[in-house]
């Protein structure tokens, strides 16, 4: 039987997110949560109407610690240049695998991409993907990128970020090479701030060649001739 200690909303909270980062979403209840923590589910009442109120709350930090600060931070450095080498850096190493296998943001990350499908969690899923690839976007035509170069280097740079996840989260990825290396920052900032080459001039056409004469339209003056020889 649990104890009788109240706990505070963000004791909650942070339970509930390490709950669902380590067994997913959908397992998400008062009861084993509470049962988890060693204490009564009547406390749980005087912090959250429900256990969907609780999932909002989770999701709401994770959108604010993983998303809003980091753009917020990165958006102090002086230029585009040092936000993208930071912004790098800052998600590098958020997907460094830990002693005990990947990290709290992999394992809530890759949680909440496999819960997409939820009604709470679906709407937050967009509106954060929006923002990164949205502020990706900025950071490289600040960089002085086209915008469609932009775009198309910040759907790139997100994809990477996506599959970095998935192997880190699976393992699959486990003996790679690890993201957080300055060499390997460099080399794919390099890669996404570089500007495209120029396409070659195409060279120019050459001329037409001359139409041959129709072989059915007689030459100028031939019936006259034809008919002077009668």
């Amino acid at each position: 039987m649990g104890r009788k200690v109240k706990l505070s909303r963000d004791d909650w909270i942070n339970a509930a997110s390490d709950w669902v980062a380590a067994h997913g979403v959908a397992t998400l209840a008062v009861e084993p949560l509470a049962r988890a923590l060693g204490v009564t589910k009547g406390g749980f009442y005087w912090c959250f109407a429900n256990r969907d109120e609780l999932l909002q709350a989770v999701l709401e930090r994770w959108e604010a610690q993983g998303t809003q600060n980091i753009i917020h931070l990165v958006e102090q450095l002086p230029d585009a240049a040092a936000q993208a080498r930071e912004l790098i850096r800052l998600v590098a190493r958020s997907v460094e695998p830990q002693a005990r296998g990947p990290s709290t943001a992999v394992r809530m990350q890759y949680a909440l991409w496999g819960a997409s499908h939820d009604p709470l969690v679906a709407p937050v899923i967009e509106r954060v993907t929006a923002a990164r690839v949205g502020f990706l976007i900025q950071v490289f035509t600040q960089a002085g990128l086209d915008v469609a170069v932009a775009e198309h280097r910040a759907t790139l740079a997100y994809a990477s970020y996506v599959g970095m996840v998935l192997l880190r989260a699976t393992q699959a990825g486990a003996e790679a090479a690890g993201m957080g290396r300055d060499g390997l920052i460099d080399a794919y900032i390099t890669m996404l701030l570089t500007p495209p080459m120029a396409e070659p001039p195409k060279p120019p056409k050459p001329p037409k060649p001359p139409k041959p004469p129709n072989a059915s339209t007689p030459p100028r003056g031939s019936s006259r001739i034809r008919r002077s020889t009668r």
